[in-house]
């Protein structure tokens, strides 16, 4: 239903960003070398170089050695400019109509507005000033979980309101503390209101990539409609294709990296894509079954969904027990090995459905506060069910967010069981999407305290690992590659995906060629590439005003 077929125009981020250029296809290069120095000549390692391919609507982007040097193959025939790029440095943008041989960019200091607009939002939430530790973490708890703070987007309201109206209707302060609530609005005029950047303590940029950090690929494609999306999770098919969903479209895009080409797939009782209706069904989280099928969570409609890829058929089911009608807000799935989706409700517990049972759906209502094993007292008021994954040994791990746990379930044990669910507080705070690694081992992201933990089903023991740039660094997800064991965490605040090596210890992190990137899910294909979505929202606040997907390849 819905089915519609998106072939990216010339027209769309690249104009608006000023970037369009029409390619001449005789003129295109595949292949282009060349050097990144400053004004005096000296090599600048680490800078990003993007290719920019209007046409497609994607960027092909590499790093450049410690001696400045770059290659950029597998340029697109369309492919208009190149972009180099470099924090503390002001972009150079060249067309590659007449490009015939290796080029030379010369990257000179930014200044001003230019040097502000590369401020990470890392560094932008560390401006605002709290009373205590506690303060802090319920505001990134309450109020980041959209979008980066303190971005230009952020400090720029859609309309011309004042700053406690944009701010009050956002969630109406729902769980923020009763005296952050009186005080937020002055906080925030005072930290990035008109005449706040005048007063901000100067930001020394961060050093370039090492050489470590350089060895990658990044490919991006903008998906959905500009300054009108909300691409939040995707998947890796079966059939080559990469699926998002599309939470404020009702839709499920589908995107052939090969040709570029994207097909929309609305929901059955969802809104018109091409409409400017609020959402009704609300997909929020995707995965493939054995078959290829894509399962999704219908977060507003409190239901679940399967698409079949083959025949472009939809299933749509209660997200609870026959005979409500409905659940509360299925959040996050997987699929086990038999073929069973399970899925967070994030206002009630964990569900499972099974297909083969006509898609019968079993509620597991999850230990109170005063059962949890590893300790602490009480849970905040919300207990937010919320990550969830499917260990190698079929036991089913989930967190919740707000109550600040992380529990397993045993589907093969009794259900009066002491064991069937146990729950342990982790050293983290707000443990959001957990994943288990391929010798189960737990890995759990600390998104308010701004660190990831592991943890040992064996020995029950826990270590936690600090991120490059601090607490404020917003770690939303993490995925663990079960063919290598290596640990990918989202800088979500931080425009950056990090590798950790289990084995060494070793972070390295890789910058996203797009500012305001806003990663919620990892995903591996089957040569071990990393596939992540941008899904800041509101999308105008992103450099180019879209979701995208990008797909990193380390050399």
């Amino acid at each position: 239903m819905g089915r519609k077929l998106w072939r990216p125009a010339l027209i769309g981020m690249w104009a608006a960003a000023g970037w369009l250029a029409v390619a001449d296809d005789n003129a295109a290069v595949s292949l282009l070398r060349g050097r990144v120095t400053d004004e005096s000549g000296k090599p600048l390692p680490g800078a990003t170089l993007t290719a920019i391919d209007p046409e497609l609507q994607m960027t092909i982007s590499v790093y450049s050695h410690p001696d400045g040097s770059f290659e950029l193959d597998g340029i697109p025939p369309n492919a208009a400019q190149l972009r180099a790029r470099l924090l503390g440095l002001q972009d150079q943008v060249i067309d590659l109509q007449n490009v015939s041989g290796p080029v030379e960019l010369k990257l000179t200091a930014a200044s001003g507005v230019d040097l502000q607009l590369q401020r990470p939002a890392v560094d932008r939430l560390g401006l605002l000033q709290w009373d205590n530790e506690a303060d802090a973490l319920n505001f990134k708890m309450m109020c980041a979980y959209c979008h980066q703070v303190g971005t230009q987007g952020f400090r720029t309201p859609e309309e011309p309101v004042d700053w406690e109206v944009m701010v009050t209707r956002m969630d109406g302060f729902g769980g923020l503390f009763r005296h952050t609530q009186e005080t937020l609005v002055g906080r925030l005029i005072e930290t990035y209101g008109p005449e706040a950047e005048a007063k901000w303590p100067e930001w020394k940029p961060w050093a370039a990539p090492s050489e470590d950090a350089t060895r990658a690929r990044v490919t991006e494609w903008s998906m959905g409609k500009k300054d009108d999306a909300m691409i939040h999770d995707l998947e890796v098919g079966k059939d080559g294709r990469v699926y998002v969903v599309d939470m404020t479209n009702d839709a499920v895009i589908s995107l052939n990296p090969s040709t570029g080409e994207r097909v929309v797939h609305s929901i059955p009782g969802g809104k018109q894509f091409d409409s400017e209706d609020v959402p009704i069904k609300g997909p929020h989280s995707i995965e493939g079954d054995a078959e290829g099928n894509m399962w999704i969570t219908l977060a507003l409609s409190g239901q679940m969904a399967k698409f079949d890829v083959k025949t472009f058929e939809w299933t749509v089911v209660s997200g609870h027990e026959a005979p409500r009608p409905r659940g509360g807000y299925p959040h996050t799935l997987r699929v086990d090995q038999k073929g069973r989706v399970w899925y967070t409700d994030a206002g009630m517990g964990v569900f499972v459905l099974d297909p083969a049972e006509d898609n019968k759906v079993k509620f597991y209502r999850l230990p109170a506060a005063n059962q949890v094993r590893g300790g602490g007292r009480g849970e905040s008021r919300g207990v937010t069910p919320y990550g969830l994954d499917v260990a190698p040994d079929g036991k089913i791990w989930y967190t919740k967010l707000n109550g600040q746990r992380v529990g397993r379930i045993d589907p093969e044990l009794p259900d009066d069981h002491p064991d069937k669910i146990v729950e342990w507080q982790p050293p983290v705070f707000g443990p959001r999407r957990l994943e288990v690694g391929p010798d189960g081992k737990v890995w759990i992201p600390g998104w308010a305290s701004g660190n990831f933990c592991s943890f040992d089903p064996v020995t029950e023991e826990w270590k936690v690992y600090d991120l490059p740039h601090g607490p404020d660094s917003l770690p939303y997800a993490l995925g663990v590659n079960r063919q290598t064991g290596e640990v990918w965490i989202c800088g979500t605040g931080t425009d950056s995906m990090i590798r950790f090596n289990p084995k060494s210890d070793e972070l390295t992190e890789y910058r996203m060629p797009s500012r305001v990137t806003y990663t919620r899910e990892v995903e591996f294909d089957a040569q071990g590439n990393v596939w992540v979505c941008n899904s800041n929202y509101p999308v105008r606040h992103v450099e180019n005003g879209h979701g995208s997907i990008i797909k990193i390849e380390v050399k």
